[in-house]
């Protein structure tokens, strides 16, 4: 995406925002932290080695099913 594309973008999503009531925006603002939050566990969770072994002990375990066309 081009730059100008991102600031057109922002300016939109800033004049939306700014139309929103206190109430919204808190939302809005909380709804954001939330999805923020989970994506830094689950790229927490994607470099665990625990997880990652379980996760590959799961794949070893389901192999065998992968040609059944379930």
């Amino acid at each position: 995406m081009l730059i100008k594309e991102i600031a057109s973008n922002i300016k939109t999503i800033t004049k939306s925002i700014d139309a929103l009531n206190l109430t919204e925006q808190l939302w809005l603002l909380e709804h954001i932290a939330h999805q923020i939050w989970i994506k830094n566990e689950l790229a927490a969770m994607a470099q665990d080695p625990q997880i990652q072994a379980e996760l590959s002990q799961i794949q070893q375990e389901f192999a065998t099913t992968d040609f059944d066309d379930l």
